[in-house]
């Protein structure tokens, strides 16, 4: 759910001088020096096939150095461990003995690798929710091993406005809005998944609605999911190369149960009458978006369809600072319901709380400073769509789609997890978050560590 209001920049004036920069991320420790050197035998010599006759040469060397036989590697080199600590210069002196060994072909230490640089997106040190690691999700960690290739990621929302940063993650949808005066694209329900503008009249929406601009929600939350990432422009994302499928349901005057449930089973892989078939079912479905009100059965039987076919599905808590227990569909069963957390770590003073959430994940501040808030793809038309941009937004609609990102990252790693696994391993890698108990759910989620916590389970079984 979309809480206030939207700093909104061009993309030529992303980094311009009037946008403070967030604080940089924290540069990686660095690692103890290595202590192993990786040792290539001359084919004539017995050591490039016996481990035995390298043992017995380190057994003969009378000159000190405590080197030991660790095992031989699939290049057909042996890898040599220094039994005590060693600077850099007396491992770099043992290296060149070494190569003065006649039977030694070559002779190197065994370098620490770390993850490659940071992306090159210029507005990644914008992106606190990504790397800080007291408030953020703890993601570079988990790009080692996941990017949510293979996933799609159904965003049920406004739709959405094309964007550089974002098309080629786009898979096609579905417009679920079947009032046409609402759908404000002239008709009903069709194939057509784009954003025309969510802007309303005074009046239009009830007696006393004031009106307001377009609110490029879906394509927010479809860029905090998989914006292209390590592409040299705009943002980065954290299932940057996962699919993103756009399925329409709020339109001028927000949406009704009965679409959002249809969309739902549609984006699923169910059947939905006189609705083509999704040809490429979502894994994960986000739905950012809620109303005050019970889990009717309505929300829960497409719920527990979609469930059934498999796919995880996130929910926005809700931006009431209330119990979300009373808001749908986040009080509904099977479901991984997200509070939003802070720029300090905390849950956000406007987030709905309670048993009800499962986790918290980022979702921006609302303190006035829009740099605290959730930076990710939009655009600039107030009515209709004009130039792409970005824009800081804050509540729980920026906070869900970070988990369904993640959730993503670990169908990648492992596509036969059912929903209620996935719940489990977000849940049970998250970090706590202070003074707030059992009202924020497991914690703040922590991308790296859920991803390296299934990869080891994943090695063992």
């Amino acid at each position: 759910m979309l809480a206030a209001a939207v700093a909104a920049l061009t993309v030529s004036g992303l980094l311009a001088p009037t946008v403070r920069a967030a604080p940089a991320a924290p540069e990686p420790s660095r690692p103890p020096h290595a202590q192993r050197l990786i040792v290539g035998y001359k084919s004539a010599s017995p050591k490039a096939r016996s481990d035995q006759a390298v043992k017995d040469a380190l057994r003969r060397k009378t000159d000190g150095t405590a080197l030991s036989f660790e095992r031989r590697l699939a290049t057909g080199a042996v890898l040599l461990r220094l039994r005590e600590q060693t600077t850099a210069a007396s491992l770099s002196a043992v290296t060149e003995e070494l190569k003065g060994d006649p039977d030694v072909s070559y002779a190197e230490p065994d370098s620490v690798l770390q993850a490659a640089a940071d992306p090159d997106d210029p507005a990644y040190r914008l992106q606190w929710d990504l790397w800080d690691g007291t408030a953020g999700m703890n993601v570079p960690p988990a790009w080692n091993r996941a990017t949510g290739r293979g996933v799609t990621v159904a965003v049920i929302d406004t739709g959405y406005v094309t964007h550089t940063d974002l098309d080629s993650q786009i898979v096609d949808g579905y417009d679920f809005i079947a009032d046409a005066s609402n759908a404000r694209d002239g008709d009903g329900r069709d194939s057509n998944y784009h954003d025309p503008g969510t802007w309303s009249a005074p009046g239009q929406c009830a007696p006393d609605s004031p009106g307001g601009p377009s609110v490029w929600h879906g394509t927010h939350v479809a860029g905090t999911v998989a914006a292209q990432t390590d592409n040299g422009i705009g943002v980065a994302s954290t299932a940057h190369d996962a699919h993103v499928q756009p399925v329409r349901v709020l339109g001028a005057c927000g949406g009704v149960k009965s679409d959002t449930a249809e969309a739902i089973i549609w984006a699923a892989g169910g059947s939905v009458p006189g609705v083509p078939d999704n040809e490429t079912p979502a894994e994960v479905i986000n739905l950012s978006l809620g109303e005050k009100a019970p889990c009717s059965a309505t929300y829960q039987r497409a719920i527990d369809s979609a469930v059934g076919h498999g796919t995880t599905v996130v929910v926005a808590a809700g931006n009431a600072n209330e119990n979300a227990a009373a808001y749908a569909p986040a009080n509904c069963d099977h479901v991984i319901t997200v509070a939003a957390g802070d720029r300090n770590g905390h849950r956000a003073r406007y987030s709905n709380w309670g048993r009800t959430v499962d986790i918290t994940a980022p979702g921006g501040s609302g303190n006035g400073t829009v740099q605290d808030d959730i930076l990710s793809t939009y655009n600039s038309g107030r009515t209709d769509p004009d130039r792409e941009s970005y824009a800081w937004l804050k509540g729980t609609s920026m906070a869900a789609p970070h988990v369904s990102a993640l959730a993503a990252l670990l169908l990648q790693l492992r596509p036969s997890l059912t929903p209620a696994q996935v719940q489990r391993v977000i849940t049970g890698t998250a970090r706590p978050i202070a003074g707030c108990g059992q009202n924020c759910g497991a914690g703040l989620a922590d991308a790296g560590a859920a991803v390296r916590a299934l990869s080891a389970r994943t090695r063992h079984g």
